[in-house]
């Protein structure tokens, strides 16, 4: 995947900075992205600013190692457009596509594949954007895979302003505590990347959490979000192992009525 800056993050495989992000599921947006000569933000890292307001450095390649994974990458634009998710029915998937291999032309949103919706007997690939390679999962019910439940800025959190605020005293001043009353896109430029706050004074506004790059808010008391299986969420900066073609497995009948499976290949991007 692309590294940009609004990418939504959570603790990745190689971790080791105790809980700078305030405990696992918790979520970042990268702000700034590492470049050769560097001395403050060097090549293979990057800059996140987590919900919680801390602001740092983390590894995506360099020394080899990963600090981090691609919870959301919605919020930078990324869409698989033409694309209806089968749980949801929404149309143009947001962010990551989630394709079963077993079934003809099913395919998920991020939200509802987290959540169990098609048969979690089945194994997907994993679409980041709508280019590149589909990489195979293992089957959502495999006692190997872990289940965290994201937290940071969603529906309830209380805010305050943050590292990025420009918006004078909209809020109150300096301190006045909002709540979150919905997480949405910024037009149709981008998904999931702006949240909609409630002050004290009644007041509303939408506020930048990953827009271009730019988080305008911290939460005080963080909410829960959606879960997510740890290890199928991208590695930040990890080269993709992938596929080109899909094997897909049909069902098909046979002429005396017996069910016969054989595998039809796609190339991605097969108009079918």
């Amino acid at each position: 995947m692309e590294v940009n800056v609004g990418l939504r993050v959570v603790r990745g495989p190689d971790w080791k900075w105790s809980n700078q992000d305030d405990g696992e599921g918790h979520c970042g947006t990268v702000v700034e992205v590492g470049r050769p000569g560097s001395t403050t933000t060097p090549d293979k890292t990057v800059v996140v600013q987590w919900d919680s307001g801390s602001r740092t450095n983390y590894r995506i390649g360099y020394q080899n190692a990963y600090d981090l994974r691609v919870l959301d990458n919605a919020t930078i634009g990324f869409r698989h457009y033409n694309i209806i998710c089968n749980a949801c029915k929404k149309h143009g998937i947001a962010g990551i596509r989630w394709k079963c291999l077993v079934c003809q032309s099913v395919d998920l949103c991020t939200l509802c594949y987290m959540n169990d919706k098609h048969d979690v007997n089945h194994t997907f690939a994993r679409f980041e954007t709508y280019t590149s390679p589909g990489v195979e999962m293992s089957k959502r019910n495999s006692k190997n895979n872990v289940k965290i439940q994201s937290r940071g800025i969603f529906v309830g959190t209380r805010v305050v302003r943050g590292y990025d605020w420009d918006w004078a005293n909209q809020d109150g001043g300096e301190g006045k505590v909002g709540k979150v009353i919905d997480i949405r896109g910024w037009d149709n430029e981008s998904r999931r990347s702006v949240a909609n706050v409630m002050w004290a004074s009644g007041s509303t506004n939408v506020y930048r959490v990953g827009h271009k790059g730019k988080v305008d808010l911290k939460y005080v008391v963080d909410s829960a979000g959606p879960f997510y299986y740890r290890n199928h969420l991208p590695v930040l900066g990890q080269p993709i192992e992938g596929f080109n073609r899909i094997a897909i497995a049909r069902s098909l009948s046979t002429v005396d009525g017996q069910r016969n499976t054989t595998t039809a290949l796609f190339n991605v991007g097969d108009k079918v």
